[in-house]
Order: structure tokens, then C-alpha cells, then sequence
């Protein structure tokens, strides 16, 4: 259930324009959905307290926001700021969530997918990193009146690559068993439980080792008396 809850939150990313009326959602879900699968991997558990940091964030965004979507009090500047903030943590939010997937791919042996997230980590460095440029008050007046070539451009460039994300959670979700995870799934999916399997294996082998060479030392000892 993991990649699941985490694609839900996921999906409200979506919600560019109106980012702060839908930030809460996603970042309270995601951190749950990280929740659970930080127990078998690093990086979702850095990113859960990222979802955690990101979630607290946007409470105070969400009001703003709403005091200047419904004119009660509007500044603009103030807005453009909360969006950069938003989309420093998303971005950083996003780099741990492809990384652990990066991760648990490899480990479970899924073929593309590594790739797959190793190429959609460097976009999105370099796609936030554009988005945030031209958001940014101070950054935008240099820009003048290439502003709106250059926001347009990092707009589409970000929807593409959130549905880029969102179909690599995707597949994580369909192929990627967790081991708390109690639905049935065709054997042709991956497992992670798997991993635990291959330890467990590997304990018994060593214990098998270290058992048979007591049992020589001690037989050698019987022969010399």
C-alpha cells in the first residue's frame, strides 16, 4: 500500500496553478505513504520527514493563498515567495522519492526502471531549477520581457515530467510487492520480500558452515584421543 498512498498524493502535484489550495493534501498523504515504505529504504525515510517539513509548510500557504484568492488580502510577492519555498521542498522531496525507488528497482530486479529514475532525477534538478528561476521576484526582473517565453517553457516542461513521475510510482505500485502488502499479485511481479528471503538463506548457509566446522574440529579431536 505504500506506492499506492504515495501515488495518490502524488497526483495532486498536478495542481500547479492552484498549488496552494492542494498542497496540504499531497504532502499529508505522501508522508503517509512514505511512511511505510521508509522501513525499507534510506531515502523514503528522509523523504517521509521531507513530507513531514513539507506538510507543516503548507499550512501557513494555505492560508495565505486563500486570503489572496479571495482578494481578502493579496500580495503578490508574498505568494511568488511561498511558490519558490513550495517548490524547493518538492524538488527536494521528489530527488528522495527517485532515489529510493532507484534503489529498490535495482534491488528487486526490475530491468527498466533504475534507468528510468536515474534519467527522471537529473530532470527534475534541472526542470524545478527553471521553474523556480522564473518564479522568483528578484530573478524575473532580470528576465524582463522574455519572463513569459521562459514561464511557459517551465510549465509544460514540469507537467510533463510530474507525468513522468507519476507513471514511475505507477509502476512501482503495480510491480513492486511490499512485504506488509496482502494483496495477490501475478508471479511475474517483483517482490521485496524477496530480499528477506535471500537473508534469511544466507544466515542458514552460515550457520550451516560454522556448524560443520565444529563438528570437524570436534572430530579431530576425537581422532588424537
Amino acid at each position: 500500500m505504500g506506492f499506492g498512498i504515495l501515488l495518490i498524493g502524488y497526483f495532486f502535484v498536478f495542481n500547479i496553478p492552484y498549488f496552494g489550495m492542494t498542497d496540504i493534501i499531497s504532502a499529508a498523504v505522501m508522508a503517509m505513504g512514505l511512511n511505510k515504505l521508509s522501513k525499507v529504504n534510506t531515502y523514503f525515510r528522509k523523504g517521509y520527514y521531507t513530507a513531514v517539513i513539507f506538510t507543516a509548510f503548507s499550512i501557513p500557504e494555505f492560508i495565505f493563498y486563500a486570503l489572496d484568492l479571495f482578494g481578502i488580502y493579496t500580495n503578490g510577492t508574498l505568494i511568488s515567495y511561498l511558490r519558490v519555498a513550495g517548490s524547493v521542498i518538492v524538488c527536494s522531496l521528489t530527488l528522495l522519492i527517485l532515489k529510493g525507488i532507484y534503489d529498490v528497482a535495482k534491488e528487486v530486479d526490475l530491468e527498466r526502471v533504475p534507468k528510468k529514475s536515474e534519467r527522471l532525477i537529473y530532470a527534475t534538478f534541472i526542470i524545478y531549477s527553471l521553474w523556480i528561476l522564473c518564479n522568483a521576484p528578484i530573478l524575473t526582473d532580470l528576465l524582463g520581457g522574455y519572463v513569459a517565453y521562459v514561464y511557459l517553457a517551465a510549465i509544460t516542461s514540469l507537467l510533463v515530467l510530474v507525468a513522468l513521475n507519476f507513471g514511475l510510482i505507477y509502476t512501482c505500485y503495480i510491480r513492486i510487492c511490499m512485504p506488509s502488502d496482502n494483496k495477490d499479485k501475478s508471479a511475474a511481479n517483483h517482490k521485496l520480500s524477496a530480499r528477506e528471503a535471500a537473508r534469511e538463506e544466507r544466515r542458514l548457509t552460515d550457520e550451516e558452515y560454522r556448524r560443520k566446522r565444529s563438528n570437524e574440529k570436534h572430530n579431530k579431536k576425537e581422532t588424537k584421543k
